[in-house]
């Protein structure tokens, strides 16, 4: 029996951390545990447990309202934003700390609960933010209102500084570990996107709003339900418009998504006389991927060529999907020879990376060895104005550019300006690029 609780425990995914990550993970849990001893020594009498079933109900009516809601909100990656952390927010505001930490576990074992299966140590260590984080909150929150005199501003000013108080403590917590635990985040990973902050903004104000509501009385929380059900389904508003110009095999933007943000950037550059570039990028024998190993295979090839391309470019230039094993970049105020390097960069990246390792990582499949399975692209590169005027001028020199690197032996990179065409004069009816027939598909 204790063989099998050792196994168990040697078994747990808290050992696979790095150093850095164990050591924050645990530090985190153990001073949340002796701020909550603390607490609940130092609490006076159970007094506010109206305002704690008050809290806890609303929040879990409202939780379980939007779960549908949020499980299509939900994204990949460790870092999800809701309108939770607006109860505990309230909690903290409101009650004694000991008291709004009860309100945050309860919320926390019901979200154990229905989430089913979850990496324990990662639910410990939300958890333990949650009561780091309204510590914060509480503590701010008190010294503002003594510093305001406890005025009507100044018990204002108090809440907003203890939501902000609350909402700092686990954006910084839970950014430094997800950095920690998953190497090379980026910062959209570990702290979010303008989307995110905006969630923040929301749960914080409601949160403020819900402290102030039950000042008055504690069954005002309800009144919040439909507010917050409501605001959930505007979140998933954004959601919806990403995954409308999103392509869902890679992740990248469509090419009608593409051609309007080039578009722009284009207009942009004429006006302030600045050069812009086009890349067009296509994966060399990419159909002998999918008949060698199967579709499956080639969507994950796919989608790894993609990731190294978009990881590899700067946060201004604009990627997408051609359409097919094609993608297309557009690279604002970049003239030739910086599109050239540019181009080369991604071309040396894609050959040398282990995409065989990338795929068999979700796949496992034996058949993809590491030595023979690699892919190429070849590039064209097409430069405003010199190539064209237009954004159908550019993509049609860059389209030839490509074709002859793939002449050239493919893994090349070829320039629209050292091909000598051209380009067609922009007339009103221009407004597609005619796409490859069966035949040149096959051919590339």
């Amino acid at each position: 029996m204790v063989a099998q609780s050792r196994r168990a425990v040697r078994s747990w995914a808290l050992w696979t951390l790095s150093v850095p990550a164990l050591g924050v993970v645990v530090l985190v849990d153990l001073a949340a545990i002796a701020y909550g001893a603390q607490a609940f020594s130092e609490l006076p009498s159970w007094r506010g447990l109206t305002v704690v079933v008050a809290l806890t109900a609303s929040a879990l009516i409202s939780v379980e309202g939007a779960r549908r809601v949020e499980s299509r909100r939900r994204r990949g990656g460790p870092l999800h934003k809701d309108l939770a952390p607006a109860w505990m927010i309230a909690a903290a505001l409101v009650l004694h700390p000991a008291l709004a930490i009860l309100v945050a576990v309860l919320l926390r074992i019901w979200w154990r609960i229905r989430a089913g299966k979850c990496i324990p140590y990662r639910w410990a260590f939300s958890t333990a933010v949650c009561v780091i984080a309204i510590g914060a909150a509480h503590a701010v929150y008190q010294s503002a209102l003594a510093m305001t005199g406890g005025s009507d501003l100044g018990l204002v000013v108090a809440m907003v500084g203890g939501a902000l108080a609350y909402l700092a403590t686990d954006t910084l917590l839970c950014g430094l570990a997800i950095s920690l635990i998953v190497p090379g985040s980026s910062r959209q990973d570990t702290v979010g996107d303008k989307d995110d902050l905006c969630v923040d903004a929301t749960a914080g104000t409601l949160g403020c709003l819900l402290a102030a509501a039950t000042l008055v009385s504690p069954w005002f929380a309800f009144v919040a339900i439909p507010i917050t059900l409501t605001a959930q389904r505007a979140l998933l508003l954004g959601q919806l418009e990403t995954e409308a110009h999103t392509d869902p095999k890679t992740s990248l933007g469509r090419v009608d998504w593409w051609r309007r943000r080039t578009e722009e950037i284009l207009r942009a550059s004429r006006s302030q006389r600045e050069p812009m570039a086009v890349l067009l990028i296509d994966i060399d024998h990419f159909k002998q991927v999918n008949d060698r190993h199967g579709h499956l295979v080639g969507d994950e090839a796919l989608r790894a060529v993609a990731t190294i391309l978009r990881s590899a470019i700067r946060t201004k230039d604009v990627i997408g999907r051609f359409g097919g094993e094609e993608f297309v970049i557009a690279l604002p105020d970049t003239g030739l020879d910086d599109a050239t390097v540019t181009a080369d960069r991604l071309r040396t990246a894609v050959a040398a990376s282990p995409l065989a390792a990338m795929c068999a990582g979700v796949l496992d499949d034996p058949d993809l060895d590491p030595d023979t399975f690699r892919l190429t692209v070849s590039i064209g590169v097409a430069v405003y104005p010199a190539d064209g005027s237009t954004v159908d001028d550019l993509l049609l020199r860059a389209d030839r550019a490509m074709y002859a690197a793939k002449d050239a032996g493919r893994d090349r990179v070829r320039l629209a300006a050292d091909l000598h065409v051209r380009p067609r004069e922009a007339t009103p009816s221009a407004t597609a690029l005619p796409r490859p027939t069966p035949a040149d598909l096959q051919h590339r």
